[in-house]
């Protein structure tokens, strides 16, 4: 019952931020009467979702669900209210919900209330589901996704900065459903300059969006994709110092921008992911180039690592992954821990995730 509930889960990810992805269940013995999962912030939990769709049924019913159901009132009632009201016997919790506003309160009303309240049935799997929203709540930092598109010797793009396209059609389309997990995305100012990307998730969406480009003089092109849509899709632009020309160009065409500290000859990124934080941004993906990349490995702030390999060899006048990368002693080398590596087309796809 609780892997139905997982399940129904996934079907929100990407889509309820600020709110988590969450997933539920009814059931009477081994019947599933009711499903449910949370759409979009502001519509109902999936508690209620699932109640409802069990009806009468849920009076005498068991419940999983794959997080806390929580007590206050936000943009929609408590769950526990409705809970309550509809009859459920016992109530599965697959963990607790690390906010504040909720951890424990919950469970808590629930017991109060009478219930048969159990917890940590799939814990590990069911935190894995909102593993950005876990390390938000506690440490106040976005998690930072790093997707590295390489040949098989480690290479990014050409001396001439030629990019497109490494790796295939297939590893494309997963970045881009990894882009939908996510409310942000940043790339360097030379990757605007060469590639001219739109920086899109699929499904396409504006709201719970935003493209970011690290830049130390704002040089970016005004007729780039990402400049011109800027009114379309929010765009911020980091930047350390900039003509003031440049500057009022760029905001008339409807970007935002925003100065920081330089780190090593570029934007400082430390900076970067704390004004990400502020305004409430859980998940960052970051996709080149290979100068940004280096810049957030060296300050150790990755906590996923995507890498597909392409079965192509670009040799030494390549750019490699980590360009500005140097370390002298291998005990000092960044370590991750290898979750899953598949084939993806014609490519190897290698998920790393902090230890």
């Amino acid at each position: 019952m609780m892997l139905r509930a997982i399940e129904a889960a996934r079907m929100g990810i990407g889509k309820t931020f600020p709110n988590p992805a969450v997933g539920a269940v009814v059931a009477l013995g081994d019947e599933i009467v009711g499903v449910g999962f949370h759409r979009k912030a502001g519509l109902p939990h999936a508690e209620v979702e699932a109640i409802k769709s069990a009806g009468e049924r849920a009076c005498g019913a068991d419940l999983f669900v794959t997080l806390e159901p929580c007590d206050h009132y936000g943009r929609t009632p408590p769950c526990t209210d409705a809970i309550i009201k509809s009859g459920i016997r016992r109530v599965f919790v697959a963990t607790l919900d690390p906010n504040p506003l909720v951890n424990g309160r919950g469970v808590r009303r629930l017991k109060a209330s009478g219930l048969d309240v159990r917890i940590g049935l799939l814990a590990s799997e069911a935190r894995q589901l909102n593993y950005a929203y876990f390390k938000f709540m506690k440490s106040g930092k976005p998690f930072i996704t790093l997707k590295v598109a390489q040949t098989i010797d480690g290479m990014v793009a050409t001396g001439k900065g030629q990019s497109k396209w490494i790796t295939s059609p297939q590893a494309r389309a997963i970045a881009k459903r990894l882009r939908s997990e996510a409310q942000a995305i940043i790339v360097g100012a030379n990757t605007v300059r060469e590639d001219d990307p739109m920086l899109l998730p699929s499904p396409r969406r504006k709201e719970n969006w935003m493209r970011c480009v690290l830049t130390t003089d704002l040089n970016i092109p005004t007729g780039s994709r990402l400049v011109r849509t800027s009114r379309q899709y929010k765009t911020i632009a980091y930047y350390v110092a900039a003509p003031r020309k440049r500057i009022d160009r760029l905001i008339e065409l409807g970007m935002v921008l925003k100065r920081v500290d330089g780190w090593r000859g570029g934007a400082d990124v430390a900076k970067v992911i704390d004004d990400l934080a502020s305004q409430g941004i859980m998940h960052v993906v970051v996709e080149g180039g290979a100068r940004v990349f280096s810049s957030f490995i060296a300050n150790g702030f990755v906590d996923r690592l995507v890498v597909f390999v392409a079965p192509m060899v670009m040799g030494g006048a390549g750019v490699p992954c980590f360009v500005d990368f140097k370390v002298g002693d291998l005990k000092n080398c960044p370590r991750l821990k290898l979750k899953q590596v598949e084939r993806v087309g014609r490519d190897i796809m290698i998920d790393l995730w902090r230890e």
